[in-house]
């Protein structure tokens, strides 16, 4: 490519003129950044790790025994889990957290306030 202004020889991929610094073209535009498809992270909140944890540990804290450890866990990294949606609303998992939070709550103190329960009911039998 040929400067317009001196007539230089330039290379095609020249801003400028190597010898005026004559502007030759347009300068290159910026490639547009690439959209996210966030569907997926509606569904399947990777970016906020303690709302995902909190959901399957709210999931299967219906299980006996370890519903106690599992719901208790679930309703802590659910809270967790809601903070961090409210701090970084790009990350998703609302839904995921309250699952946490409701269902391991749930399970967790049922559970937790029914051994306490038992427990005292057998100390005041024995």
């Amino acid at each position: 490519m040929y400067c317009p202004r001196c007539g230089t020889q330039n290379d095609d991929n020249n801003f400028r003129c190597t010898s005026c610094k004559q502007i030759l073209h347009d300068a290159p535009q910026p490639a547009r950044p690439v959209q996210v498809d966030n569907s997926i992270a509606t569904l399947i909140p990777y970016r906020n790790g303690a709302a995902l944890s909190a959901y399957y540990l709210g999931v299967f804290s219906f299980i006996p025994f370890l519903g106690i450890f599992l719901g208790l866990a679930g309703f802590v990294l659910g809270m967790k889990g809601r903070s961090y949606v409210i701090a970084h609303p790009e990350a998703k998992g609302t839904v995921h957290a309250w699952i946490g939070i409701l269902v391991g709550g749930f399970f967790g103190f049922g559970y937790l306030i029914l051994t306490i329960i038992m427990v005292v009911a057998l100390l005041q039998k024995g």
